[in-house]
């Protein structure tokens, strides 16, 4: 566990390389701010209801749906679940929020960066890379750094994706899509999945190995699955690929 931010700075740093790669080989990803992974850190770590949402997203993707994932977090999940996302936006995520003047409270459950974020009244985009692409505010950083708050908060992770083959892994690409990360990660630190009612929850089995994770444990589990068959365990046999 983070108790100061020291201590968050110094496992990211040890393994810094990992997550620059992704400002070198993607054009999209924001550029990062170890006190805005801090701020999400802490959000997760301490958030009120112990409950946090992961699985497959459609807001802010053209033309995804909640159907080719079997269901996804929606528009109005965020509504109704609240986001976290970086306290500086806050402001901007419950006006702007992607889609229109809808209310979103913050502190909620969902790790979110919308991609409007960082726009002007006017509209113009501030976010442009050297290369004249829109960034979103997202990086997979921000993402860990909610993942080790949640677990280091020994929160359960409500899943509102079904744990599909496609929803863990991406053939296209031959890795872990984002949704896998965070099962492989919770996975390994001792999170398993349980049934409560209609839902599936990953629930902390192993407190200590949860709250002694940190951002060199997390980019090994990752790292480590090169192939599918490596997430058998992870997913409904025979489902969609």
């Amino acid at each position: 566990m983070f108790t100061t931010y020291q201590n968050f700075w110094a496992s990211y740093r040890s393994v810094a390389n990992y997550y620059e790669t992704f400002n070198r080989i993607l054009n999209w990803v924001a550029p990062i701010d170890i006190r805005k992974g801090w701020d999400i850190y802490n959000q997760a770590k301490n958030q009120s209801t112990k409950v946090l949402v992961m699985g497959r997203t459609c807001v802010d993707e053209a033309g995804r749906q909640p159907h080719h994932f079997g269901n996804a977090i929606t528009e109005e999940d965020h509504v109704g679940l609240g986001v976290i996302t970086h306290g500086a936006e806050a402001v901007a995520a419950r006006t702007q929020a992607g889609f229109g003047q809808i209310p979103v409270t913050t502190g909620g459950m969902v790790m979110h960066y919308y991609n409007n974020i960082g726009a002007s009244p006017s509209g113009a985009w501030r976010g442009i890379n050297a290369q004249g692409n829109r960034r979103s505010g997202y990086h997979f950083f921000y993402n860990d750094a909610w993942l080790l708050g949640g677990a280091h908060g020994l929160c359960d992770f409500n899943l509102a994706s079904p744990r599909w083959f496609k929803n863990i892994w991406d053939s296209q690409g031959q890795r872990l899509t984002a949704t896998g990360r965070e099962a492989v990660f919770l996975d390994s630190c001792g999170y398993r999945l349980e049934k409560v009612g209609a839902l599936e929850v990953l629930t902390s089995k192993n407190d200590s190995a949860a709250t002694s994770s940190n951002f060199q444990s997390l980019v090994g589990a990752v790292s480590a699955v090169r192939k599918k068959d490596q997430i058998n365990k992870l997913c409904v046999p025979g489902s969609p690929t």
